[in-house]
């Protein structure tokens, strides 16, 4: 039969998925990580959204991220990573890293798609978002997470750009499913950041993080 025929045959006559016969019940046909089809057990394959909300105030160049966890202001975004763009030419504490960062991955996982919303005040203006990892994470080492390093190594997951409006009571959309590097390993350390170079008004957001697991 011509391959271009398939799609006329009806569903009594199409065959079942590859291995469908041998695989045990109760579970769910993926694509592992060497690229080939695998019966998995359907309490493996899990999803987890994560929450992330926060503000950050205007006329920030460089990239901020949360304030650490022993400040009131814990949803403020107040820690100055000291430059406009993720590079090796600047560093992140472990203790910042530790206090500052929203997640750390319990197992192996990607990122899907970040989803939310965004409001500003007076103002259409950009606003740009990054969120990073910290991996190859070194118990007893007191080396800085550096881009490029061999451990405590930052990682750029992904950057993206939302817009504020003119009024408080409109919102911008967030909806990204494209990253430059979507994978977290276990341990790995999530840290989110965001630069707001224009304005005169705090900048709210609150965004939903999709992560998959087959473990």
């Amino acid at each position: 039969m011509a391959s271009n025929e398939h799609k006329n045959l009806s569903n009594a006559n199409l065959h079942l998925p590859l291995d469908f016969s041998i695989a045990n019940n109760d579970t769910v046909l993926t694509k592992n990580s060497s690229g080939s089809l695998e019966w998995a057990a359907v309490g493996t394959v899990k999803t987890y959204t994560l929450v992330l909300r926060g503000y950050c105030a205007p006329s920030n160049s460089n990239y901020y991220y949360p304030a650490n966890m022993n400040v009131t202001k814990d949803l403020e975004f107040t820690k100055d990573y000291g430059a406009s763009t993720i590079d090796n030419a600047t560093v992140i504490s472990v203790s910042n890293m530790l206090r500052s960062s929203i997640f750390v991955a319990p197992a192996d996982c990607t990122i899907s798609n970040v989803c939310g919303w965004v409001t500003g005040k007076d103002a259409t203006e950009t606003v740009t978002f990054a969120l990073v990892k910290g991996s190859n994470v070194t118990a007893d080492e007191p080396d800085e997470f550096q881009v490029g390093a061999a451990h405590n190594t930052m990682v750029i997951l992904d950057e993206f750009t939302a817009s504020t409006y003119s009024l408080n009571t409109k919102l911008g959309t967030i909806d990204d499913d494209s990253f430059i590097v979507n994978s977290l390993s276990k341990g790995d350390f999530l840290l989110p950041m965001i630069k707001h170079p224009s304005g005169a008004n705090d900048t709210f957001f609150n965004l939903s993080i999709e992560l998959k697991y087959l473990v």
